[in-house]
């Protein structure tokens, strides 16, 4: 069960991570202008909300998890919700917020952090060992559909596959490759561009959370 959370924690990360992944793309082959061109779609969108669902299966393709969760991007602020983990960023503080553990987790966000949450700094990951091409396989007259390939050791994704409306360019489906077997379907069921956000939605409100222990870690 353990291994189970810790797969879905890093999943709901690389939902981040894999949406705006080839931003540092510019000049690239044409399935990194794509992504870039996707990129540079959501950040002019202003306020972006996505709900999405996500399906975990295990190396023999058995499913283990499904879920569903929210994500609000508006520049360097952010809100990533699910049952599981929450975790919240107004361009300042961080809070995170473990159900199985009833913690909440408070930090200031530095390099590192923006690498692993950031939109905004998720270029660096792209830097460091991922290539991008076209997956005709899984393209349609409907979709482009774009494979990132770890080319880095040690990466605990191997590849995620993206597809992207042809029309719109949005992202409509993810899938993440892991380097133990595990794999997960992300799917953004809805999106929404031009949004206006209250700032208390990047924000975590611990009277929310009765009897969470609260870790200031600034």
């Amino acid at each position: 069960m353990y291994m189970m959370r810790n797969v879905i924690n890093i999943l709901l990360l690389s939902l981040i991570v894999s949406l705006p992944l080839s931003v540092a793309a510019q000049g690239g082959n044409d399935a990194e202008k794509l992504l870039d061109k996707a990129v540079s779609q959501i950040k002019s969108d202003g306020g972006v909300q996505m709900n999405f669902s996500i399906t975990i299966y295990d190396a023999s393709g058995d499913k283990q998890f499904k879920g569903d969760g929210v994500l609000k991007i508006d520049g360097k602020r952010f809100a990533l919700l699910t049952d599981e983990m929450k975790l919240w960023c107004d361009g300042v503080t961080q809070w995170s917020y473990i159900a199985s553990n009833n913690e909440i987790y408070i930090s200031e966000p530095n390099a590192d952090d923006a690498r692993a949450f950031s939109p905004v700094h998720i270029m660096e990951l792209y830097k460091n060992g991922f290539r991008s091409e076209f997956d005709k396989a899984r393209g349609t007259a409907k979709v482009n559909a774009v494979t990132l390939i770890s080319s880095a050791r040690g990466n605990e994704i191997k590849k995620v596959s993206i597809l992207l409306d042809k029309i719109t360019n949005q992202p409509t489906l993810l899938v993440v490759y892991y380097e133990n077997g595990t794999y997960a379907d992300i799917k953004i069921d809805s999106y929404r561009k031009e949004c206006k956000f209250a700032a208390k939605e990047f924000r975590c409100r611990e009277k929310d959370f009765r009897g969470a222990e609260v870790v200031d870690m600034r």
